[in-house]
């Protein structure tokens, strides 16, 4: 749903963050057309992790 609004909408792509550690997911993402930019980390308690940023072009962008 979020790809048919983010379309609707006229948006240029579409991003989205996976902790660096899930695999399937990034794997995933990659398969149906997304691609890492950058990583942001973040506090989880007082552990740090880090996402793997992932966008997608909408738009022929």
């Amino acid at each position: 749903q979020a790809l048919a609004v983010a379309q609707e909408r006229g948006a240029s792509c579409l991003w989205l963050g996976v902790w660096e550690e899930n695999g399937r997911a990034i794997g995933f993402y990659r398969k149906n057309g997304f691609a890492a930019f950058g990583s942001h980390v973040f506090r989880l308690g007082t552990d740090e992790q880090t996402d793997i940023l992932m966008k997608l072009p909408l738009r022929g962008s």
